[in-house]
């Protein structure tokens, strides 16, 4: 009785151990969130500058735009 449950519990845990999708979900929300802090503290440091947001919203636009090949 007792071997056959740790045989069970060792064979979720090796199943659980060898999903890397979960793994690879998380990465991509700690990067999201890196992304967010640094959007975050440069939105902070510019405050009351309009002028360097619109160059970062234009520039940034551009770069958008010339990916998709819009006009």
């Amino acid at each position: 009785m007792m071997t056959n449950t740790i045989q069970k519990f060792y064979a979720k845990m090796k199943v659980s151990l060898n999903n890397q999708k979960g793994a690879q979900a998380i990465e991509w929300i700690a990067l999201a969130g890196v992304i967010l802090a640094v959007f975050a503290s440069i939105q902070v440091f510019f405050k009351g500058d309009t002028a360097v947001g619109t160059a970062v919203s234009d520039t940034l636009s551009n770069i958008i735009k010339g990916i998709s090949g819009g006009e």
